[in-house]
């Protein structure tokens, strides 16, 4: 199989005493051997609830607790997370993958399915129900013989397991076939706990924080800033924070609110607060995201405008008051949680917030090792985990799996009931069927391949991505909508839904704008508005703009931008983010919109940074006009020079009271 990750977690078996290893010791490397768990690898300990789930799914496809009993109980259980419609788990327990745990987004149900060995040594031991089939067998193949059971193992005349067969419609089904069944890895089977692997971890867990602490060590002394920790109420930013005290004694907690957290998260905010005896520094979206959700709409995982509203801007602004003269910013990020992360160095600025120099001690760290270390040092974690969350953070992030929504409906129902309040209002704008709240379709916006592979699975016909785009714009508070681009002989003829922009105050706001941010030449007579970029002339007259010559990709370009300042003209969310990020403080909100003075230095950081340009016009706008809904992709689209971040830093540095 070709590597993805360019790194990935090695967890090891001990065959005598039945548990993992995080790191052998030379003495023990050639009595062990690595688990073969799908890439990255980032397995975790099993919580109270996991096993709860996988007896519950267990007994859902056999009508048994026969291998619940016989792999799994009084085992210490590993899940390893793999790529699924939706979420699912290897299962390893003695070494071996017995089976995968996942969630079923048809039935709604959590389902078990064994591995080829896991099948084979169940038959083995007479554990489930099984159909012997004479001759080769295929995926789909019908077998005539009923079963209680919704799933069986399918084995030939000679005793050798050759597939699983799964009961569908009251129909037996073959569903999995197994071209070669490896033996399972021997071992002792011994009753392992916690407390057994912790013991025999406990240098590997010593080793890992000792390196991470000399790490921190080393950036303190090299950068003389005050550290200042960022916590989620998550397991990760956990340990990052138990090792910064240990590291520096004294540090502060930096808590971001999206106003979106459940509320163990705020309890586990100030249960660690008081642990640690630590100040919080909270920068807090408020109800920016329900205030919102009416210009933009339903997030997604390519739309993601709450990040912006709910996250960075906060972020940014309590930064600049509270961390302008710099700071060690410690962050609990992982190589194995995304491919990005993989690649990631151990310390960077964020270009959006310069003046923190931010850093992972546990970069190198899997799953198994952080909650070890958890373990160890009995560290308050927060219990969602332990009732079966993957993760947290925003309860309705359209990066969740469904999986977890229902986690959220179950244990928050008037929380949860509040999102689908909301959707079910966006369902019925954009004329969408029940599947769009029932399967989350509402979490891709572009025709994505995930998408594509849950309307595949539900057998579900969806609209043309335009007809969604129209109506998206059609019922946000913009209320300016491209209905028609033609290309002309000289040129290219933008026809909207209403009038660009609509008043003269609104004219006034624009013309500055383009003329500060660009030096761009404008004129204006009888409702003719004409921008002269010096590469085309862009004519706007009401509900129609017209722009000669339109070929290369500048010109474009220069199209784009304009476009994006009349709709930050008309739709303006006041969140502030372009007087924020603005190096020379010259931007100015007013009801119409920011308005940039003339000692603009043309950085455009301001439209960079606004979410109506770059979510409205860029996922929604353009991709009507070019008939691509990735042309947000695109390798002409202009970019920031670095050089203007830096100008921010300092800018904000020198400012700093």
């Amino acid at each position: 199989m070709r590597r993805i990750w360019p790194r990935i977690n090695r967890v090891y078996w001990d065959p005598e005493y039945d548990i993992p290893l995080v790191k052998p010791s030379r003495e023990l490397i050639d009595l062990v051997y690595m688990l073969p768990l799908t890439e990255p690898g980032d397995c975790r300990p099993a919580h109270v609830n996991d096993y709860t789930r996988l007896a519950e799914a267990i007994e859902y496809e056999f009508n048994s607790q026969e291998i619940y009993n016989f792999f799994f109980r009084n085992r210490f259980v590993l899940l390893n997370k793999v790529p699924f419609i939706d979420l699912m788990y290897e299962v390893v327990s003695s070494g071996n993958v017995w089976g995968q745990i996942y969630y079923d987004i048809v039935v709604k149900k959590w389902r078990f399915r064994l591995t080829a060995y896991g099948a084979q040594v169940a038959y083995n031991n007479n554990l489930v129900d099984y159909v012997k089939i004479n001759g080769k067998i295929f995926k789909g193949s019908l077998i005539t013989k009923s079963t209680s059971s919704n799933q069986v193992i399918v084995v030939d005349d000679k005793g050798f397991v050759r597939g699983l067969a799964e009961k569908i419609n009251d129909k037996l089904i073959v569903t999995k076939v197994f071209r070669r069944v490896k033996p399972p890895v021997e071992t002792s089977w011994r009753r392992s706990d916690l407390g057994t692997v912790l013991k025999m971890n406990e240098n590997a867990l010593y080793s890992f924080e000792e390196k991470s602490m000399k790490f921190l060590e080393k950036i303190g002394s090299r950068y003389p800033y005050q550290p200042v920790v960022s916590y989620s109420g998550g397991k990760d930013s956990l340990v990052a924070l138990d090792l910064a005290v240990k590291t520096y004694g004294s540090v502060k907690m930096l808590f971001n609110d999206t106003g979106l957290e459940l509320p163990e998260t705020y309890r586990n905010v100030e249960e660690v607060s008081k642990h640690y005896s630590i100040d919080v520094i909270e920068a807090s979206a408020g109800d920016a995201f329900w205030k919102n959700i009416d210009f933009f709409g339903p997030p997604g995982k390519d739309y993601r405008w709450c990040c912006k509203l709910a996250k960075l801007i906060p972020i940014a602004r309590t930064c600049r008051l509270k961390l302008c003269r710099g700071a060690i910013n410690i962050v609990g990020q992982r190589a194995f949680e995304s491919i990005d992360r993989a690649k990631s160095p151990v310390l960077w600025r964020n270009r959006w917030i310069p003046y923190l120099t931010t850093t992972t001690p546990i970069q190198d760290w899997g799953q198994i090792v952080v909650w070890l270390y958890i373990f160890r040092y009995k560290l308050p974690f927060n219990k969602l985990y332990e009732e079966g969350f993957e993760r947290l953070g925003c309860y309705l992030c359209p990066s969740s799996y469904l999986a977890e929504y229902s986690e959220v409906s179950r244990k928050y129902p008037e929380l949860w009931m509040k999102w689908i309040g909301e959707l079910e209002e966006w369902r019925l704008k954009l004329n969408q069927p029940r599947e769009y709240i029932d399967y989350g379709l509402w979490r891709w916006v572009t025709p994505a391949i995930a998408k594509n592979r849950v309307m595949k699975k539900i057998r579900f016909t969806p609209n043309d991505w335009r007809i969604e785009y129209v109506s998206r714009l059609a019922k946000c508070k913009f209320e300016l909508t491209p209905l028609r681009v033609e290309k002309k002989s000289s040129g290219l003829e933008i026809e909207f839904s209403n009038d660009c922009l609509r008043n003269n105050e609104e004219i006034e706001v624009f013309v500055s704008n383009v003329k500060n941010m660009y030096n761009w030449r404008t004129s204006f007579s009888n409702e003719n508005i004409v921008v002269e970029t010096g590469r085309v002339e862009i004519h706007i007259n009401r509900n129609k703009i017209f722009v000669e010559p339109c070929i290369n990709s500048d010109e474009y370009e220069d199209l784009f931008d304009t476009i994006k300042v009349i709709y930050r003209v008309r739709g303006c969310t006041l969140c502030g983010s372009c007087s924020n990020w603005c190096p020379l403080q010259v931007v100015v909100l007013t009801k119409h919109g920011p308005k940039v003075c003339s000692k603009c230095v043309n950085c455009r950081i301001c439209l960079e940074a606004c979410p109506v340009a770059e979510n409205i016009v860029e996922k929604l706008v353009l991709p009507l006009l070019t008939g691509d809904p990735r042309v947000w992709k695109r390798r002409s689209r202009r970019r920031i020079d670095e050089n203007y971040f830096t100008l921010i830093q300092l800018n904000v540095m020198r400012n700093c009271k």
